[in-house]
């Protein structure tokens, strides 16, 4: 039994290098568009030579809500809540408000690269989040977290993040 137990493992790490390696020698636009769910838009919005440039604490505009995000070191970063992930020694982090929805629904927040992404109501407690999509290998996209979200203003948080700055989008999850 435990034997099997072990081949088991050994077979699903390997499964798992595996897909890594194969997103890595994928063409890049092959991997942008391989996500669990369409993010034409984002990839669009991040590619963009206009797009707005935010620093830490503002709100995103409702009728494009993407923006490159200024990042501080995480010590400060003066997060409107504490990560949910311990943070890296030298990692940076950062956040942006986000008007409420006309009703409860379903959000996306993708970024362009590695970070963890905390999301919860202004002055409330942090939302578990539902489904996630990433991918190594596309210079634009990185990942993209949903949540279901009531009808009030958010505050997105991003901690962990390697660098300082990263493109963020905060929309409605398309039907």
């Amino acid at each position: 039994m435990h034997t099997t137990a072990s081949a088991l493992l050994v077979v699903l790490a390997l499964t798992g290098t595996a897909a890594a390696a194969e997103d890595s020698a994928r063409p890049e636009a092959d991997v942008c568009a391989s996500f669990d769910w369409p993010l034409a838009r984002e990839l669009a919005w991040f590619s963009a030579p206009d797009l707005p440039a935010a620093i830490s604490g503002s709100t995103l505009p409702v009728d494009r809500p993407a923006a490159l995000l200024a990042l501080k070191p995480v010590a400060e970063a003066n997060l409107p809540q504490a990560p949910s992930r311990e943070p890296k020694p030298g990692s940076f982090a950062g956040y942006v408000r986000v008007a409420g929805r006309a009703s409860p629904g379903e959000i996306q927040v993708t970024l362009s690269g590695e970070g963890w992404i905390d999301v919860a109501p202004e002055g409330g407690a942090v939302l578990k989040p539902g489904a996630h999509s990433g991918r190594k290998g596309c210079a634009t996209l990185r990942k993209s977290v949903r949540f279901k979200v009531d009808a009030k203003p958010l505050v997105v948080s991003v901690s962990n993040a390697p660098s300082e700055t990263v493109r963020i989008a905060v929309t409605p999850v398309e039907k």
